[in-house]
């Protein structure tokens, strides 16, 4: 892919040497955009570069040297990654190979939308509201057809992880929406206040995003702090001594990556952490001398879980996980019981497999052993196919192999 981009930029510079000074400019802008990432609600970042792409084909008239600069601006960008960003080179490909087929998919959509409309190219000298108007309309159209490239070649090309579902990577793309929009927008502005205020229109564009970027950035560092608190008020049980050290964390995470490997919803995947963090914090009742001698039972740490956890009204998903994590996921007579929520289930196989890892002390194969002989009504046995290939993965353990295949066999 790259191998195109420059053969296509080298042609699309030759044929539009005539303007070669917006071109270069052009492409130095949005190569210097295609550098920064903007924070997204879902936790991704979104590359700045969407708005320069929007700004270009409503600011360049001519549909040649818009592509000239697309191509060109691309090209530059990837090779400054390669420079200056120190990251593994097959992460970088897939990532921004997935954010070219999106932007090229918007600027040939947008060309194509302004073809439809008569007006492939708009001059915006004479100022004309209709103009502004089907540039707009232009945008959002090709702006919808980027946000699903985007989405689609990111669960595609394998982006993050190869246990990552393409369900849940599709799901993740479209979480981004509200920042897109945001730079779309900002793009709109900068293209069609060009012809009237020239380079100036980048920075009357600048201010009213800036306020936007800070909003979003600020939501996502207060996302962060808030998954940070839950984690440490978790370890509440372990540090007093009614819980084993590190079993809220761990499976918390394995929970999440559980999730993502069985492609829920972002928001659910979100939910599961946090109930993994949280499904012991009703251990903290136990220093009641009188709870101690009425007896309890794994069902009644799990009710004073959810009800402690119900009293912060944004975790009341969590709460609902948490008291249902010690319920089987069938009941004799029954298939499954639906009432149980998935994300229960998953709490339930990930609280079992670690307490028998490190509780117990038994190895990975052997927990996950254990976990298929209760499969029959106590673990959902998807969710420790699940479990088996996560684990996988991780390089935790190795499937063992069949007699047959082993070398010299018959």
């Amino acid at each position: 892919m790259f191998v195109i981009l420059t053969a296509m930029s080298a042609a699309l510079v030759y044929f539009t040497r005539d303007d070669l000074q917006r071109v270069i400019v052009g492409s130095a802008l949005m190569a210097g955009t295609m550098l920064l990432r903007v924070p997204a609600m879902s936790g991704n970042r979104v590359y700045l570069g969407i708005a320069a792409a929007a700004a270009v084909p409503i600011a360049v008239s001519d549909s040649a040297t818009a592509a000239a600069i697309y191509v060109v601006a691309l090209t530059v960008a990837w090779i400054l990654y390669l420079i200056f960003r120190p990251v593994e080179v097959n992460t970088l490909n897939s990532e921004y190979l997935a954010e070219v087929i999106a932007v090229i998919g918007f600027g040939g959509v947008y060309q194509i939308v302004a073809a439809l409309f008569g007006v492939p190219g708009f001059d915006f000298n004479a100022v004309a509201p209709r103009e502004g108007y089907v540039a707009l309309v232009c945008v959002i159209i090709a702006g919808v057809a980027y946000h699903m490239l985007r989405a689609v070649s990111r669960s595609l090309i394998g982006l993050e992880r190869a246990d990552l579902s393409v369900r849940y990577l599709w799901l993740m793309g479209l979480e981004d929406w509200s920042a897109i929009t945001v730079l779309l927008l900002s793009g709109t502005m900068v293209g069609v206040a060009y012809s009237i205020l020239g380079w100036t229109a980048i920075l009357v564009a600048a201010v009213p995003y800036s306020f936007t970027h800070q909003a979003l950035a600020r939501y996502d560092g207060t996302k962060r702090t808030y998954g940070q608190t839950i984690q440490a008020l978790s370890q509440i049980p372990e540090v007093a001594g009614l819980a084993p050290r590190g079993h809220a964390v761990r499976t918390g995470h394995l929970a999440s990556d559980i999730g993502r490997e069985m492609g829920l919803h972002p928001d659910e995947v979100q939910d599961l952490e946090y109930a993994g963090y949280m499904h012991d914090i009703g251990r903290i009742t136990l220093n009641e001398p009188a709870i101690l001698r009425a007896g309890f039972t794994d069902m009644d740490i799990a009710r004073w879980g959810s009800q402690i956890i119900a009293e912060a009204p944004h975790l009341d998903e969590v709460s609902k996980i948490v008291g249902d994590q010690c319920l089987p996921y069938r009941i004799p007579g029954q298939e499954k019981d639906h009432s149980v929520s998935i994300t229960s289930k998953i709490v339930k196989v990930v609280s079992a497999y670690d307490q028998a890892v490190h509780e117990m002390g038994l190895r990975p194969i052997d927990a996950l052993e254990q976990l298929h002989r209760g499969s029959a009504y106590e673990f959902d046995p998807v969710v420790t196919s699940s479990l088996r290939r996560v684990l996988e993965f991780r390089g935790e353990f190795q499937a063992p192999r069949s007699s047959a295949a082993e070398p010299g066999s018959p």
